[in-house]
């Protein structure tokens, strides 16, 4: 046999092969999953503890000194104009 020659079922099994990697070069691993999940979960509560801490920093300074509810009028308003 030379090299051009092929074995029909060796060449089945290649292109078999080749489309199950292909099929699963996408997809993820079903132990990375729980770890995508856990930093998500992670960013989520802290950017939600970030979030209440800004807000209640805002609201003690707002108690403090009223006049600081003018930047953060200001503030607000941008970012709802901003798209």
């Amino acid at each position: 046999m030379t090299n051009t020659e092929v074995k029909p079922e060796a060449a089945t099994d290649t292109v078999t092969e080749t489309r199950l990697l292909e099929a699963t070069h996408g997809a993820a691993m079903p132990h990375d999953e729980g770890t995508r999940k856990n930093k998500k979960k992670g960013r989520r509560r802290a950017a939600k503890a970030l979030a209440y801490f800004a807000l209640i920093f805002t609201g003690l300074l707002l108690l403090a000194e009223p006049w600081l509810l003018i930047p953060v009028v200001a503030l607000v308003l941008a970012i709802s104009l901003w798209d």
